[in-house]
C-alpha cells in the first residue's frame, strides 16, 4: 500500500483535466465579477464606507486590507483592483502567463474578500483553493496562450505533466461534500425532521428562483430528495475507496470486480451532476453550482473524460 501511495503522487497524464478545470474556473470567476460591473456596483462593494460604500471600518480594522494600506481610501482604489483582477482573471482562463496572470487573481481576489468579509461565499475559498492549485500545476501545458507560444500548437506538444494536482482536487472535492453533509444537523435534514429541508428552502423567496408552493401536492419528492441529498454527501469518503478498488483491481477480489465492471463512482458524479443542475434550474445560489461543475472534469483520468466526451458528442450528433 505505501509503495502503491507513493507511486499514485508520482504519476503523469495529459493536461487535459486541469487545462479544462482551468479554463472553466476562469470562465465562472469572470461570469461572476463582471456582473457586478454590468450592475454598475463595483465601488460600492468594495469602496470605503467613508464615501459610500459596503466595506465598513476599513481604517480600524486589525490587520488592515493591504490595498488599503498602500492606496488611498478612495472610491477609485477598488475600481482599479477590481479592473486588474478582471484582466488577470481572463488572462489566466486562456492560459496566457498562467502561473504569473494566476497568481495575481489569486491575490486580488484574496484582497476582495477582506475588503468586504460579508461578500465572501464558501465558493469563493473553493475556487482560490483550486486557483492555488493551479497556479502550481501545468495546467498551461494545453489550450493556452503559453502552449502555443512554446509549441505554435494550441494543444501543447503532448507531453504528459504531474498528476498529483488533479488528486488534490478530488481529495478537495471529498472533503468538501463530506463535511457539507455532516454539518448538516438541522433536524429538518433527518429523519425525525421528515426529511423537510428541501421543501422549507424552496419556500424562501430569497432562495427559490420561482414560486414553490406547487411542491406541497408533490411533498414525498422533496422528502426523497432531501433523504438523497443528505446521504449522496455523506457518502463522499467512499469515493475515495472506490478510487482505491479500482485502482488496485489486479489485486483481485469481489469488492474491486464489481468495482471495476459497474464503475459505482460514476454514479455518484452523475447524482452530484443532477444535484448542481437542481440547484442551477430552482435556486438563486449565484455561481456555486456551476463553479462546482466547473471542478468535475478532475474526477476523470484524461482517458476517460475523453471517452465519456466522444460518446457524448456521438449522442448528440446522432452516432
Amino acid at each position: 500500500m505505501i509503495r502503491w501511495f507513493v507511486g499514485l503522487w508520482d504519476r503523469k497524464e495529459s493536461p487535459l483535466v486541469l487545462a479544462s478545470v482551468r479554463i472553466l474556473v476562469g470562465a465562472c470567476i469572470l461570469w461572476d465579477f463582471l456582473e457586478a460591473a454590468w450592475l454598475g456596483i463595483v465601488p460600492t462593494l468594495w469602496g470605503p464606507d467613508t464615501q459610500g460604500g459596503l466595506a465598513a471600518n476599513l481604517m480600524e480594522r486589525e490587520p488592515l486590507p493591504e490595498i488599503y494600506l498602500w492606496f488611498p481610501e478612495t472610491m477609485a482604489t477598488p475600481v482599479v483592483v477590481y479592473q486588474v483582477f478582471i484582466a488577470a482573471a481572463f488572462l489566466f482562463m486562456i492560459g496566457a502567463g498562467t502561473r504569473v496572470s494566476g497568481l495575481v487573481t489569486l491575490l486580488l481576489y484574496a484582497q476582495l474578500s477582506r475588503i468586504l468579509p460579508l461578500g465572501d461565499r464558501g465558493i469563493d475559498l473553493m475556487l482560490r483553493n483550486v486557483i492555488l492549485l493551479l497556479v502550481l500545476s501545468r495546467s498551461h501545458a494545453m489550450w493556452s496562450v503559453d502552449a502555443w507560444l512554446r509549441t505554435r500548437r494550441w494543444s501543447g506538444d503532448g507531453t504528459d505533466i504531474p498528476a498529483w494536482p488533479r488528486h488534490l482536487l478530488i481529495l478537495q472535492l471529498v472533503v468538501m461534500y463530506f463535511f457539507a453533509g455532516i454539518q448538516k444537523t438541522a433536524i429538518a435534514w433527518l429523519p425525525l425532521g421528515g426529511y423537510s429541508a428541501l421543501f422549507v428552502i424552496l419556500q424562501d423567496p430569497h432562495i427559490a428562483r420561482f414560486d414553490m408552493a406547487w411542491l406541497a401536492n408533490v411533498y414525498p419528492l422533496t422528502q426523497v430528495s432531501t433523504a438523497v441529498t443528505h446521504i449522496w454527501e455523506n457518502s463522499a469518503l467512499a469515493v475515495l475507496l472506490v478510487y482505491y478498488w479500482r485502482d488496485t483491481h489486479q489485486r483481485g477480489g469481489r469488492i474491486r470486480t464489481f468495482v471495476q465492471k459497474w464503475r459505482p463512482h460514476w454514479w455518484w458524479i452523475g447524482l452530484g451532476v443532477l444535484l448542481h443542475i437542481g440547484i442551477a434550474l430552482s435556486m438563486n445560489l449565484g455561481i456555486f453550482p456551476w463553479a462546482m461543475l466547473a471542478l468535475y472534469p478532475a474526477w476523470f483520468h484524461p482517458e476517460e473524460l475523453r471517452k465519456l466526451t466522444a460518446t457524448g458528442r456521438s449522442l448528440v450528433l446522432g452516432g
